[in-house]
C-alpha cells in the first residue's frame, strides 16, 4: 500500500543519465535527518534512467516509477515495455493519462484504460493523471468522465494514486488557483467513493514552492480538500528545489 503522504516528480525527458545518477544521492542526503526519510517520496524518470534511480533512491526507500507502460502484455510488440518487465525491474508506480501523451501522441481513452489495468494487474500502482482540458471547464464533470472511461474495470482494492492535473495549468508560470485546486481535490475524492477503496490524491500542474501551503490555506477546515501531496515536473529536476517542496509539504 502506498504511504498516505506522497511527494514526487516526473522528469519527462529532461534528465541525462549523469543527472539521474546524482539526483538520488542528493535527495537522500537532504532527508537523512527526517524521521520519514525517503518514505513517500517518488520519482518517475524515463525508461533508461529507471535502473539509476533504483540503485540509489529506490534502495533507500524511495519509490521509483515509470512515465509510461505498454497496453500490451509481453510478446511480439516491437519497442514496447510491458508492465511485467517494469514490475520485475522494481518499478512501483506507472503514470497513465497525462495530457502530454494524449495531446502529442494521440493516446485514446481505451489505451489509457488498458494501461491502468495492466499496471494494477502487474502489482504496481497506477498514477492516473486527471483534470479538465480548458480553463473554466468543470473539473468535476471532466474527471467524472475520465473515471468512467479509464477506471471502469479497475479492481476496487487496487493501489491507486490520482494526480489532479488540469491540462491548462501544465507548463504555465503559475499553478491553478489554490481555491480551485482545493475544490477540485474535494470533488475527486467524492467521485472516487465506491470506485477505489483507499486512493491517494495529489496535485500536479506547474507545482512550485508555496503551492501546497496555498492550497492548504484555501481549504480552510475542509481536510478532504487538501491533497495528500504534490506531483512535480520542472520543480523536481533540481534536488535542492525538490527538497524545499518536500520540507514545505512535510512541515504543513
Amino acid at each position: 500500500m502506498l504511504p498516505r503522504e506522497l511527494i514526487g516528480f516526473s522528469s519527462k525527458s529532461y534528465l541525462t543519465l549523469e543527472q539521474a545518477r546524482a539526483w538520488g544521492p542528493r535527495v537522500l542526503a537532504g532527508v537523512s535527518s527526517d524521521e520519514a526519510g525517503a518514505t513517500g517520496l517518488f520519482a518517475c524518470p524515463s525508461f533508461p534512467l529507471i535502473p539509476a534511480l533504483l540503485e540509489t533512491f529506490g534502495k533507500a526507500g524511495g519509490l521509483v516509477g515509470a512515465q509510461d507502460v505498454s497496453c500490451y502484455p509481453s510478446g511480439p510488440y516491437t519497442g514496447e515495455v510491458s508492465a511485467e518487465v517494469l514490475a520485475e525491474m522494481g518499478a512501483r508506480m506507472v503514470m497513465a493519462g497525462h495530457p502530454d501523451r494524449r495531446r502529442l501522441l494521440g493516446e485514446t481513452d481505451d489505451v489509457i484504460r488498458r494501461k491502468v489495468r495492466a499496471t494494477a494487474d502487474a502489482g504496481m500502482a497506477p498514477i492516473v493523471v486527471v483534470g479538465e482540458q480548458l480553463e473554466g471547464e468543470s473539473a468535476e464533470r471532466a474527471v467524472a468522465a475520465q473515471f468512467e472511461l479509464w477506471l471502469d474495470d479497475l479492481p476496487r482494492d487496487a493501489d491507486v494514486l490520482l494526480a489532479y492535473e488540469p491540462a491548462w495549468a501544465i507548463g504555465r508560470p503559475e499553478p491553478a488557483p489554490p481555491g480551485h485546486i482545493a475544490e477540485s481535490t474535494l470533488a475527486v475524492r467524492s467521485l472516487l467513493k465506491g470506485r477505489v477503496d483507499d486512493p491517494r490524491v495529489v496535485y500536479g500542474g506547474s507545482v512550485q514552492l508555496g503551492t501546497f501551503s496555498a492550497i492548504r490555506e484555501a481549504a480552510g477546515n475542509e481536510r478532504e480538500a487538501v491533497p495528500d501531496g504534490v506531483f512535480m515536473a520542472r520543480a523536481g529536476l533540481d534536488p535542492d528545489d525538490f527538497l524545499a517542496i518536500v520540507r514545505e509539504v512535510r512541515g504543513s
